[in-house]
């Protein structure tokens, strides 16, 4: 049975505008499992209520981790198998790293400034018709997501601080992948997957960042990211110089 993978539109530069449907996607590549892409345009459609979810057996689940979890038991796949018991914890760090920290430095990026906030606007809503109610639910959207900021902890941040914070974790993905093909590894796993999504949302993404530009100096990194996107994503259009 094909499982049902919804994710949002997918937008120029990206396998998509979220990390983790960039993250999930990758994951259900490498389990080799069949599975179709469905655009799902309204997050509530999921059991969570956000994107991504899949949808298996007539069963939907959400949230990328869980989904992961959920191919381990029904479907025998798990990619860090092969870790010893101390990288897989090193590994499920990164995760935690990437996901909570690095994904809020993302988006504040594209939310707290105005003028980058009118970009994601007009890729999100850009579509609709009506002026008056497209200004209405993206304003509204906008300050939802900035409100969100601010409860998270990131808001309350200067622009420069959250730009050392996201490029401290740039540095020590740099670090801890060293020469290697992949982290903890020489083959990809959900790792890698996770750290994917992100990496080529900055690089690559409709807004641009300083983070974005200290991963580009970091030649271990875009070769990494190159290297997988190339992969996995190969239609990835790259909009970054």
């Amino acid at each position: 049975m094909t499982i049902k993978f919804f994710q949002p539109p997918v937008a120029p530069g990206t396998p998509c505008l979220s990390p983790f449907c960039a993250k999930l996607d990758m994951l259900l590549q490498l389990s080799e499992l069949d599975f179709e892409r469905h655009v799902q345009g309204d997050p509530r459609e999921g059991p969570k209520q956000k994107v991504p979810f899949i949808e298996d057996a007539g069963k939907r689940l959400g949230d990328s981790n869980f989904i992961a979890e959920y191919l381990q038991e029904q479907h025998d796949f798990d990619s860090l198998r092969h870790l010893s018991a101390t990288d897989r914890a090193m590994g499920n760090m990164v995760i935690s790293t990437v996901e909570e920290k690095l994904y809020w430095v993302l988006v504040y990026g594209r939310w707290h400034k105005p003028e980058n906030a009118a970009i994601m606007k007009s890729i999100f809503f850009g579509h609709m018709p009506d002026d008056a109610m497209r200004k209405e639910i993206s304003d509204g959207a906008e300050q939802m997501i900035n409100n969100t900021l601010y409860g998270q902890g990131i808001g309350r941040h200067t622009e420069e601080e959250v730009v050392a914070i996201g490029c401290q974790i740039i540095d020590d993905l740099s670090t801890l992948l060293g020469d290697s093909t992949c982290f903890f590894s020489n083959i990809p796993t959900l790792i890698d997957a996770s750290v994917i999504g992100s990496l080529v949302n900055f690089a690559y993404g409709p807004v641009q960042s300083p983070v974005a530009e200290h991963i580009r100096q970091k030649p271990n990194l875009v070769q990494y990211m190159d290297r997988l996107a190339q992969q996995y994503f190969p239609n990835l259009e790259k909009q970054a110089a």
